[in-house]
């Protein structure tokens, strides 16, 4: 099992590589370290990880927010009939 000075070498090493790589790849590097490491502890923080590589958590939230497309009002409306049609009234 890994310690958290494993863990913070892992991280330092990895910050290394930030510049040199492409932001997409570098992410997905890190995330595979991560995922390694959170099924070795359970009790391993992702987050402060991520953070700890250089990745900007607050970045990523942003990004994946604006690539959000709500669905339009008919696909809602489409759903309520379904199921007030199918299963009887949902609310």
């Amino acid at each position: 099992m890994m310690t958290r000075k494993d863990y913070v070498a892992v991280s330092n090493i990895l910050s290394n590589y930030q510049d040199v790589m492409d932001s997409d790849d570098y992410y997905e590097m890190v995330m595979d370290f991560g995922k390694m490491m959170k099924l070795d502890n359970t009790r391993f923080d992702l987050s402060r990880f991520l953070i700890a590589c250089g990745i900007d958590i607050k970045g990523l939230v942003t990004h994946a927010m604006s690539t959000l497309q709500p669905k339009p009002a008919s696909e809602h409306i489409g759903l309520v009939q379904e199921v007030e049609e199918g299963w009887g009234r949902a609310y």
